[in-house]
């Protein structure tokens, strides 16, 4: 645990340049430090839609000395994601329990600030610095831990299911001498999940209509109702519901939807619905075709399954 001591912090607004191709002041060749991406199981699994999470970039400063003339004063890098995929949401550093904010308080020396902000859609551009430049400048031999924490963007999951490198671009810091000094990264990756089998559909086409030939004079209300069966043919529990389209001479009317039933693989549920109430005008015979939906909660959609039924009935006085 780094001690903590108390004093007065001024700094300046500064922006640290996060490009090779934008610095104007001497580079050294690439240094052993590494900036990388924490990710102890091999990738970061896909989250839920609209999960807000963590993705931390920690750095490995042990090649340099702590306090040292040609240590970390300030850093830069940019990060790219496919922003279809994850969406940004903030940036955590210069505060407690991070790499250059942590050794500025052990120090004594003025603490750091931060510049960030999307430059476009998935790329993210981020520099940290202490202002002034202190005498030395911080590493990770011993007195910070080796990891130790850089920086922690915040992304929104966009898709459980997509997958994207979080890709650590042009990573560089900034030595006492104001030296920039490009280091090794280690780029991360969101790793959609593999999606399970959702599925539902009719069993073996079985539709049907309460009565084929529907006498109008003889029904209470009117209304035809008409039948699905229903079969969960995949390996996890599915919401479905079957839709009727009925039409006569070609006119085609507003789908009929069945209430919704929860089905556990393998099993079957049957559903129903009635339609409009006919009148005088709708004698004669109508057509119906009869298909099943399915709700996907990884693709959060409604999917309609291949397998459909036709039907006919008639409207008699």
């Amino acid at each position: 645990m780094i001690a903590k001591k108390k004093y007065a912090i001024t700094f300046t607004v500064f922006m640290l340049l996060t490009s090779l191709a934008m610095v104007s002041v001497p580079v050294k060749p690439q240094s052993p430090t590494t900036f990388y991406v924490d990710q102890p199981e091999g990738g970061i699994t896909g989250k839920p839609i609209g999960t807000v999470f963590d993705v931390n970039i920690l750095v490995n400063a042990s090649d340099l000395e702590f306090d040292g003339n040609e240590s970390i004063t300030g850093w830069g890098l940019r990060i790219q994601v496919d922003p279809t995929v994850l969406k940004f949401r903030r940036v955590i550093t210069s505060t407690g329990g991070y790499f250059l904010f942590d050794f500025a308080d052990y120090m004594w020396y003025d603490l750091p600030a931060k510049v960030s902000g999307e430059v476009e859609p998935g790329l993210l551009e981020i520099s940290e610095m202490i202002m002034p430049t202190p005498p030395g400048g911080a590493a990770t031999d011993g007195i910070l831990p080796e990891p130790y924490k850089l920086v922690t963007i915040q992304y929104e999951s966009l898709s459980q299911l997509e997958s994207t490198t979080i890709d650590i671009i042009d990573p560089l810091y900034m030595d006492t001498n104001g030296t920039w000094v490009p280091v090794v990264d280690g780029d991360g990756e969101y790793r959609g999940e593999e999606t399970p089998t959702i599925e539902a559909t009719l069993i073996n086409r079985k539709a049907w209509v309460e009565h084929h030939h529907f006498v109008r004079s003889k029904d209470e209300d009117g209304c035809q109702t008409l039948y699905a069966k229903i079969r969960n043919t995949g390996v996890e529990t599915v919401t479905a519901r079957a839709i009727f389209r009925i039409m006569k001479s070609g006119a085609v009317e507003p789908a009929i939807v069945t209430n919704e039933v929860i089905i556990e693989p393998g099993l079957k549920a049957v559903v129903t619905v009635n339609s409009r109430v006919f009148e005088e005008y709708d004698d004669g015979r109508w057509s119906v075709i009869v298909s099943v939906e399915y709700y996907n909660p990884y693709a959060m959609v409604w999917q309609t399954s291949e397998l459909t039924k036709a039907l006919k009935f008639t409207v008699v006085p």
